[in-house]
């Protein structure tokens, strides 16, 4: 049986789920909901969220091509491989060095405005707070010319940082919660 238990938000960011601020530059964040709104999630160990990653390109030119470079705090673990949008014909992920991933989406056809672009399950393994930073020097979209182009990131999602709201979510089993300290 599955309980329900709080996870808090922040939702400041309610403006984000219409245009971008100017429509005629390419944008990528990151967010823990369909919306594009929430950008701050609390949890106790063991608590699932999903991360929505979102890609805004000009219609008049599209994407076809995106890469994130994310750096992942310590309090997150990825349970499972994320799901694509349904056009993403590749995702190829590097881990560099410095603890950043490089997550790169090769998409089969030309897409434009706000694209779904992955939603990954996490789980919080520490009420230690910590960031989903998302790098803007090598995060990029490249458009269906293929031409690069720079992005401009809609911030950071945000965990177990306080000041947020509350919205109920699903909580894991006992048994998941165990299997963090084996």
């Amino acid at each position: 049986m599955r309980a329900l238990i709080l996870l808090l938000l922040l939702t400041a960011g309610l403006a984000r789920a219409q245009d971008p601020p100017r429509p005629d530059l390419f944008y990528l964040g990151v967010f823990a909901d369909e919306a594009r709104a929430v950008d701050c999630v609390t949890g106790p160990v063991g608590a699932t969220f999903t991360q929505v990653g979102w890609a805004w390109a000009p219609p008049d030119r599209g994407l076809a091509y995106v890469t994130y470079r994310f750096e992942f705090p310590a309090n997150l673990d990825l349970t499972r491989r994320p799901e694509l949008h349904p056009l993403v014909a590749e995702l190829i992920i590097t881990p560099y060095g410095d603890g950043t991933s490089e997550w790169n989406f090769v998409f089969a056809e030309c897409v434009g405005g706000w694209v779904r672009v992955f939603a990954q399950e996490c789980t919080i393994t520490s009420t230690a707070p910590g960031t989903v930073r998302t790098v803007a020097h090598h995060s990029m979209i490249r458009d269906c010319d293929w031409v690069l182009n720079d992005v401009e990131i809609l911030g950071d999602l945000r965990v177990n940082e306080p000041g947020c709201g509350t919205v109920p979510a699903t909580a894991a089993s006992w048994g998941t919660v165990r299997s963090l300290y084996r």
